[in-house]
């Protein structure tokens, strides 16, 4: 009997205004698609395309069973980012999504592939740290719904509708497995600049969580805190950060020019 192919994650593009130089891929938090993501092509340059990255188990993949750990995700990854890898590309991950973009980026450098001109990571602690909280995924449902309305980012509307969480449950606690699981194995660090980003009130990563992402860049590493909880981004913060994003890129083309 023939097995069954494992679950293949997609990409959501939003083409560039102008002839494409770089690229962003974009990775979702846990338990997002990657509909949200779409959102920050309005704050790019116009020679950027994005590409949010869509995990099963959520949005147009919302019946493909969802990945429990690293190291298969990001085996299923690599042949659906390789063809877009022609161009200069930046990666960037938002919590869960910075280490998924982590360990991609790792893994396409084992891999001898092209690697990303840099990593964005944004209220991701550093991989090599300890959890630093209680873990998420196993807890009883009415436990880790306590715990999601104190962290923020989920609205009450979807919170307390029991039919709506029964949908979004199953790949948010996927995705907070690997997050939570995964095992952290010592490399030599990224020859690429890393900019670490996070929320001033953040009540699951600080920044002393965030600042020891420089010790896995042998290149720039540049730090930024902005006002707002975990999901900053999508607040009160969301212009600034935008503008923050966007410099990177420009950075990333001035040095692709001088290169």
């Amino acid at each position: 009997m023939a097995q069954t192919p494992p679950p293949s994650p997609a990409l959501v593009s939003v083409p560039a205004k102008e002839v494409p130089a770089l690229r962003l891929f974009a990775f979702p938090h846990a338990g997002s698609g990657a509909f949200p993501y779409r959102a920050l092509a309005a704050g790019l340059p116009p020679w950027v395309e994005l590409h949010a990255v869509q995990l099963p188990g959520r949005e147009s993949l919302f019946s493909v069973t969802p990945y429990r750990s690293m190291p298969p995700l990001v085996e299923a990854l690599v042949p659906v980012l390789a063809p877009k890898l022609d161009l200069p590309f930046v990666f960037f991950g938002h919590s869960f999504g910075g280490h998924v973009a982590f360990a991609m980026a790792r893994s396409l450098r084992a891999r001898g592939a092209a690697t990303p001109r840099a990593l964005v990571v944004s209220s991701s602690r550093a991989p090599h740290l300890p959890l630093g909280r209680m873990p998420l995924h196993d807890l009883p449902r009415p436990r880790l719904i306590e715990e999601l309305r104190r962290y923020g980012g989920t609205p009450e509307a979807v919170l307390s509708n029991a039919e709506l969480m029964d949908l979004f449950l199953p790949p948010l606690c996927a995705d907070l497995r690997i997050y939570e699981t995964n095992t952290f194995e010592p490399e030599a660090p990224l020859a690429l600049p890393i900019t670490a980003f996070g929320g001033r009130q953040d009540l699951s990563t600080r920044a002393e969580q965030i600042e020891p992402w420089r010790e896995h860049t042998s290149a720039a590493f540049t730090s930024r805190m902005f006002e707002g909880g975990h999901f900053y981004l999508f607040e009160q913060s969301k212009p600034v950060f935008l503008e923050a994003l966007r410099q990177v890129f420009v950075d990333c083309r001035g040095a692709q020019g001088t290169s």
